[in-house]
């Protein structure tokens, strides 16, 4: 007797104790974005969301948690904020209708007050703190990207000229060295003017090719290096030559031999049988004579 009101006793206990631990579970912030202790928040159109473990959107307690909820800056003056609650029936959302000061410190409490459907409530005040941005920072490193794009976009401008010019500058170098004067080289030479202006043409033509070459010369070292890359190794097998397609099974006829086959036998009919007009009388002419 003794033994079993003990059991039972160590059952009621074990019950008791689970439905306590329930209770004690109740309403809880299980997270938030921006988290508690962040430091990137936007200065414009701020929304404070916060995770709970139950419903805390029924329509029957929204009234009784509109004011819930309070924003206040590092001066401790409070922000006017809107409740939003999203389809997720286990978040709240808090807009701060102000535009946030840069690189200060804000604070979001929740009251213990805020309660779910069944009336359980959060039951201690909770407190999400957030610093907003620091823009003055953010601007400088926006202006140092920019200066060095505008740098680099300069140095390669630069670059891009001072190649033109110095491509130029050799072509000019090029056509310096085989300009002459034709009537002078044909007085000496023996030559025809025409003869001098041709060669000198001829030779102006080479120093500029060869100038265009030399310029030229990395571009094609790297287009001989991609050649070479894609040149295929040595074990790869080719074709030796052009082969039928019968060689490889196929069955398929053209027609075309037997079409041209059957051609030429006409043509050697109608050349056999040959034609009743003289070789080289016309029409007018074999009705002269057969009138006759």
């Amino acid at each position: 007797m003794k033994k079993s009101g003990i059991i039972l006793s160590l059952t009621l206990l074990v019950f008791l104790m689970s439905f306590s631990t329930c209770f004690a579970a109740g309403l809880q912030l299980e997270d938030s974005y921006p988290k508690n202790g962040s430091h990137n928040s936007m200065l414009e159109n701020v929304v404070v969301k916060l995770y709970f473990n139950e419903d805390v959107s029924a329509d029957e307690v929204q009234a009784a948690n509109k004011d819930a909820f309070e924003v206040t800056d590092a001066k401790g003056k409070t922000l006017k904020t809107k409740i939003l609650y999203p389809k997720q029936t286990k978040e709240i959302w808090v807009l701060v209708e102000e535009t946030l000061i840069s690189n200060t410190d804000y604070k979001l409490k929740i009251s213990g007050d805020l309660q779910m459907v069944n009336g359980d409530t959060l039951g201690k005040e909770q407190l999400v703190e957030f610093t907003t941005r620091n823009t003055s920072v953010d601007s400088s490193v926006n202006m140092g990207l920019m200066a060095v794009m505008m740098v680099g976009m300069i140095g390669y401008t630069s670059l891009s000229a001072k190649r033109q010019l110095k491509k130029q500058e050799e072509e000019a170098v090029a056509e310096e060295k085989v300009k002459v004067n034709p009537y002078k080289v044909a007085k000496e030479t023996g030559k025809s003017v025409e003869q001098v202006v041709a060669k000198t043409e001829k030779e102006k033509e080479k120093a500029r090719a060869q100038a265009e070459k030399k310029n030229k010369g990395k571009s094609n070292a790297k287009a001989n290096e991609i050649i070479l890359a894609d040149e295929p190794a040595k074990d790869t097998q080719r074709v030796t030559g052009p082969k039928p397609i019968t060689a490889a099974g196929s069955t398929y006829k053209s027609g075309r031999k037997e079409k041209a086959e059957l051609e030429r036998q006409r043509a050697a009919a109608k050349a056999a049988a040959g034609t009743t007009r003289p070789k080289n009388a016309t029409g007018k002419s074999k009705n002269k004579k057969t009138t006759k």
